[in-house]
């Protein structure tokens, strides 16, 4: 008898102790392994153990599955118990949900994962998670100083809710969906359980009638007390309002439904709602912002109730965006908005990049106001996030411009030089982080330009030609030359100091000046200028010395500009938007002035980008020669015009700096001293500078014109 009693001492104390569960742990890991170790020896024997061979579950593991089963069934047993005591608690503070009948704590059938975007996340809250106990009604003074632009919107839409009586605070407009909704609350109380979510399963899909007594009284409970209950409301009346243009049938018939039949009232809730939204989650979440990073509590209660919030915003506003028409001012304005819920946005990743996709999807085919409001909001985003949301958002920007480059015409690159600009930007985030990653993605891009370049070379087949010879490689050279020339900009550097940027300078200009000598002929001097123009943007910016007058005089030896041309009756070619030559312009009077012009001008960019170098007499002296012998050849009177007035200019330049260098103490070894002649001299009072004023000022004209024929064009 005392053995046994021993015995069950030890039992008691060995299950009080807790080492039961890693006992059963430990012997499941060794039968699994014997049977993991008795599977393998059995296929490679090529056999099968027979029924009676095969390893039995234990009797403790036996004794141990019966012991969970009957301890889960306990807890569901006292959680069935604890939700009928919170039922009744919720129904006395009116949170038995947003719809007649709706359960507050959500149905067995129809509980929330935590990953859905569902709008059934919003039944699952109630009234005691309001903030307005510790917020009383606002101080209109002070929202008029911290957020005016909301101030100012109030006074524009509902001038009426500015005017609140003091001694009414707490006391809401009560309107008939809200009565209608206690009646039913009461009466599922009284039946029960049972009853009530019997009665919740028949009461969806119950679509109610908005009307401006209803709106008007959220608006003011929001205001007054920041009520979770009213703005579960809007968010479901906005949910109803974006998925108006969908198919009923096809539509969530679990859901609570809201019918706006006035097209003022159906702007106005998704107004509403979208300047109302920051303004509750500020309330209820609030923020600090320290250098673009948002600093909030993420493990209260009351976050994880915002995250849910949000989900159910982005999922309508993600409706909203595909359904209204981009002509209309509502994407603008919920763009806008929605850049304000960074702060909650940026630790939710889920929703950080459903929010990136969807402002790409617009900074892709948006009008340009709104591009720029996308490319803002992602901006702040990208300063806010993490490495990873941050990289996630500059690939889809670069991709998204690649693919909008792919065509290329008089209507579609404005656009395009747009995103290349507001591109540019992101990629030149001040910061350590930001740059390092900047460098890691051009480095990577750039290489797999210079890829494409070595095997168009090393293949020197058509197709090769072709991945090189197209838009999307063009416009991708003159991006990374622009944000190459913004981060070595000389400006920029003596106030930020060096950018890691600056060392992909060198594999770009190789990139693009291989591309220029991939196929030397004249059909694809368009492709040239604008190589040209993308690698002259890095000399203007950077001080940068690159080689670009073998490639501009290898044209004063074609065929175009040393054999007589055939007269045509053609329009003017514009270079921006071709990249090869069109078959009717070939060997054509229009398109050998066009070359001359073009050529000439370029030279004069790029002469001029150099005037106030200490050795520009010494570059000079071969374009000299080359522009005095061909003036000479020239068969159009015109083209021999324009060499000897970049002749004269070029000389005069010459005299003016060998005037300057008559002073000079150092050699040419001071590489220091070389650097900072005529630094502060302003390159357009040089001679060369006055010449470059004038040929743009001619050239812009020019340009002017020629947009104005074509949208004549256009008119007739």
């Amino acid at each position: 008898m005392a053995k046994t009693t021993s015995k069950r001492k030890q039992t008691r104390n060995f299950l009080q102790s807790g080492q039961l569960k890693s006992q059963i742990e430990a012997r499941h890991k060794k039968r699994a392994f014997e049977q993991k170790k008795k599977g393998r020896d059995a296929k490679r024997n090529k056999g099968v153990l027979p029924a009676h061979q095969r390893p039995e579950e234990d009797d403790d593991v036996k004794e141990e599955k019966a012991f969970e089963e009957v301890k889960k069934r306990k807890q569901e047993q006292q959680e069935d118990e604890d939700e009928d005591e919170e039922l009744d608690v919720d129904d006395v503070l009116g949170a038995a949900g947003l719809g007649g009948g709706d359960d507050a704590s959500g149905s067995e059938d129809g509980g929330d994962d935590g990953d859905d975007l569902e709008d059934d996340d919003l039944s699952g809250l109630s009234d005691d998670e309001d903030v307005g106990a510790a917020n009383p009604m606002v101080d209109m003074q002070a929202l008029a100083e911290k957020d005016p632009a909301f101030y100012k919107f109030l006074q524009e839409n509902d001038p009426d809710l500015l005017k609140f009586d003091a001694d009414a605070t707490g006391d809401v407009d009560t309107s008939d969906d809200e009565d209608e909704d206690e009646e039913e609350d009461t009466a599922a109380t009284k039946k029960g359980k049972k009853a009530k979510k019997g009665k919740d399963v028949k009461g969806k899909g119950k679509e109610n009638v908005l009307t401006k007594e209803m709106l008007r009284g959220w608006q003011k409970e929001i205001l007054e007390t920041r009520s979770l209950r009213a703005f579960r409301k809007l968010l479901i009346a906005f949910r109803s309002a974006s998925s108006a243009g969908s198919d009923p049938e096809t539509a969530d018939e679990d859901r609570e439904r809201i019918q706006i039949h006035d097209p003022k009232l159906f702007r106005k809730v998704i107004l509403t709602t979208l300047k109302y939204t920051p303004l509750v989650l500020g309330s209820f979440v609030p923020y600090k912002e320290v250098n673009g990073k948002f600093k909030l509590s993420t493990n209260s209660k009351q976050y994880a109730i915002a995250q849910r919030l949000l989900k159910s915003y982005f999922v309508s506003l993600h409706a909203l965006l595909a359904s209204v028409s981009s002509q209309s001012d509502i994407p603008s304005y919920a763009v806008t908005e929605s850049a304000n819920l960074v702060p909650w946005i940026v630790g939710n990743r889920k929703i950080a990049r459903g929010w990136v996709k969807m402002l790409i999807d617009v900074y892709e085919s948006a009008s340009d106001e709104v591009r720029v409001q996308a490319f803002a909001a992602l901006r702040k985003l990208a300063i806010a996030a993490d490495h990873s949301l941050r990289e996630s958002i500059m690939k889809g920007v670069y991709a998204t411009l690649l693919g909008s480059s792919r065509q290329t015409s008089a209507y579609t690159l404005p656009a395009i030089e747009l995103m290349k600009f507001l591109a540019s930007e992101l990629f030149l985030l001040s910061g350590k982080q930001e740059s390092d990653l900047a460098y890691q993605l051009a480095f990577s891009y750039i290489r797999s330009l210079a890829i494409l370049l070595r095997k168009g070379v090393k293949d020197a087949s058509k197709e090769a030609y072709k991945n090189v010879y197209n838009w999307q490689f063009v416009h991708a050279i003159d991006f990374w030359s622009m944000v190459l020339a913004t981060a070595g900009d000389k400006q920029r550097v003596a106030e930020q100091g060096e950018s890691p940027l600056q060392h992909l300078v060198y594999p770009l200009v190789q990139v693009a000046l291989g591309a220029i000598r991939l196929v030397p002929t004249s059909r694809y001097y368009p492709l040239r200028f604008r190589l040209v123009r993308s690698l002259l943007r890095l000399v203007q910016r950077c001080g940068t010395f690159i080689p670009l007058a073998a490639s501009l005089f290898e044209i004063l030896d074609s065929p175009e500009l040393t054999r007589r041309s055939k007269p045509s009756t053609l329009k003017p070619l514009d270079w921006d938007y071709y990249l090869k030559c069109p078959t009717a312009y070939q060997r054509t009077r229009v398109y050998a002035d066009a070359l001359a012009d073009e050529l000439v001008y370029l030279l004069t960019e790029y002469y001029g980008a150099l005037a106030t170098s200490v050795a520009f007499p010494e570059l000079v002296l071969p374009a000299i020669v080359a522009l005095r012998r061909h003036a000479k050849k020239a068969t159009s009177g015109k083209v021999a015009t324009q060499m000897k007035q970049l002749v004269e200019r070029l000389e005069a330049n010459t005299r003016w700096i060998e005037q300057k260098r008559e002073n000079v103490e150092f050699g040419p070894n001071k590489r220091d001293k070389v650097d900072r002649f005529l630094a502060n001299e302003e390159i357009d009072k040089t001679p060369m500078g006055t010449h470059i004023k004038l040929q743009r000022k001619l050239r812009e004209a020019k340009k002017a014109t020629m947009e104005r024929a074509l949208h004549q064009g256009e008119d007739i």
